[in-house]
């Protein structure tokens, strides 16, 4: 199919923005645009709402509105729609820079580092990315609708990393790769046996990936409140771009998924009705600061108050309930210890009766 030149002009700070979220996404700004152009072209609609968001009381109704729409199909189904997109543009930036890479491969460069890269990225990588592509469909195919719900979600996200890792790594080499090998004059290819080690170990994590699927198959929701209250966390910090909060919150993450089945149930019901409410607020207004070029330190410092007052009730609640564990077992314990001397089951038991005998 022939391809055309489409040029166009838009802000310099917009266009930047994009290529770095493109490059966490593993994908070129090309591909992004080409991804979009095809579903616009599909679908015959653009591919996610454009509306204008109505200033004051009528603000706020249609952003009721729109919560309410939201909260009717689920918090966990927009959660795993996220995570099912995210994971299909991992695997399409993969095969897009490994055909790019295979397609750029001179025939006037031989030896057997190139010989070895072409059959990688011709071959091995290209055959293990289909099959990690075909996983992700079936994974989120309709058989599995509500089984996914049931799973350990973090498994899954230790998945996409690995994924996100290899895409990053292939972005890099065709970005260096490819032209190193345009610019190579019939010297010693010696100089590309580093990026012959560099694909193979890519091989490597391919491989590893299929066992952590299988992980996360097996596994089964462990703290779905926690879950939960990570999931609104997200959301909440995405647009914040300040990294002491975002190292903050995800130290705060792993302390609600490591205690929270171990709170009592009327402290979970403050975590999710006001603790993480106020967090979700002062995140949102250190993203709006962040934009305005506003007091974001300020608002960042408020962030981290809250994170600190969240982690402490979830310590202190937890102490406490392991506290009254120990103490409910130790008092058992002591019962059990009177009730079998009493009996005269224990040798003291006997001792203590027989010095109660007249003599």
């Amino acid at each position: 199919m022939a391809q055309v030149m489409v040029n166009f002009r838009m802000d310099e700070d917009v266009k930047k923005s994009m290529e770095q979220a493109c490059r966490e996404m593993g994908l070129s700004m090309t591909t992004a645009f080409t991804i979009f152009a095809k579903k616009v072209g599909k679908e015959k609609r653009i591919p996610f709402e454009i509306a204008a968001e109505p200033r004051g009381p009528e603000g706020d109704r249609w952003q009721n509105r729109r919560g309410e729409a939201e909260r009717s199909y689920g918090e966990e189904r927009l959660a795993l729609a996220r995570k099912q997109e995210r994971l299909e543009l991992l695997c399409g930036g993969i095969r897009r820079a490994l055909t790019a890479i295979h397609t750029a491969i001179p025939s006037s460069i031989t030896g057997l580092s190139m010989e070895r890269i072409r059959l990688l990225c011709g071959d091995e990588l290209k055959e293990k990315a289909a099959g990690i592509s075909s996983a992700v469909r079936t994974l989120f195919s309709d058989r599995n609708a509500g089984l996914l719900e049931k799973k350990d979600w973090s498994v899954l996200d230790e998945y996409t990393e690995g994924l996100s890792s290899i895409s990053e790594e292939l972005l890099e080499m065709e970005h260096t790769l490819i032209p190193a090998m345009k610019a190579w004059h019939g010297e010693d290819t010696g100089c590309f046996e580093a990026y012959e080690g560099r694909l193979a170990a890519v091989s490597r994590k391919l491989d590893e990936l299929p066992a952590v699927l299988r992980r996360f198959l097996s596994s089964t929701a462990c703290g779905g409140g926690a879950r939960m209250i990570r999931e609104r966390l997200r959301n909440a910090a995405r647009p914040v771009e300040t990294a002491y909060v975002l190292a903050a919150l995800e130290s705060l993450e792993k302390q609600l998924l490591r205690d929270y089945d171990s709170l009592e149930e009327q402290t979970r019901e403050r975590l999710e009705a006001d603790y993480v409410q106020t967090l979700e607020l002062t995140l949102r207004e250190l993203a709006r600061a962040e934009r305005a070029d506003g007091d974001a330190d300020g608002k960042a410092a408020l962030c981290l108050r809250v994170i600190n007052v969240l982690s402490q009730v979830i310590s202190d609640s937890r102490q406490v309930r392991q506290e009254w564990s120990e103490r409910s077992l130790e008092a058992e314990v002591v019962a059990l210890e009177r009730l079998a001397a009493m009996r005269g089951d224990m040798a003291g038991g006997i001792r203590a009766e027989k010095r109660t005998i007249p003599g």
